[in-house]
């Protein structure tokens, strides 16, 4: 008895999370431009510092030691965790508003949300659990490089694809 309950109370939750699942997909997909914008996090954190050519080439001209401080340490980290799924949203915006955008562009600006994310965790997990900064400054140094690129094929994805949404796009940035 007890284990077909079980079994009943899984099925409800699991259908449960997949009916949350859908709705905030569908919500997503329904976002505007002005919507998505917003809820991006403001670039205070140091990123145009540590660019080599911000928005339109990827690479950092910091090293590991010292990106900590540069990216001001888990705030600039916790901001790239943020940014990174709604620059995929501006991704799929400009896909879908744009011509003939590059499929495989478009797959690796999600990878790349997907691996600055797993780099943030890890870096705030390694801060979080010795609380020094030299564990964690690899990820924060990778993640910030991944950022970069991914922020330099989004310019390029714009400049391509979706070229009447550049300027709104330079001035969101």
């Amino acid at each position: 008895m007890t284990f077909s309950l079980f079994q009943i109370l899984l099925a409800v939750a699991l259908l449960a999370f997949v009916g949350v699942w859908r709705r905030q997909q569908s919500k997503r997909k329904q976002r505007s431009w002005d919507d998505i914008v917003t809820a991006l996090r403001a670039n205070d954190w140091g990123l145009d510092e540590v660019s080599e050519r911000y928005l339109y080439r990827g690479g950092i001209k910091a090293t590991p030691a010292d990106i900590w401080k540069r990216i001001d340490g888990a705030r600039g980290l916790w901001a790239m965790y943020c940014n990174a799924p709604l620059l995929v949203q501006l991704a799929d915006y400009a896909a879908e508003h744009g011509t003939d955008p590059d499929e495989a562009l478009l797959e690796s600006l999600r990878s790349d949300a997907f691996q600055i994310r797993l780099c943030v965790l890890m870096a705030l997990m390694k801060y979080a659990m010795s609380h020094s900064t030299v564990g964690a400054s690899v990820n924060a140094h990778r993640a910030t490089a991944l950022y970069s690129e991914m922020l330099a094929r989004l310019t390029t994805l714009f400049q391509e694809s979706a070229g009447q949404l550049f300027p709104r796009y330079l001035e969101a940035m």
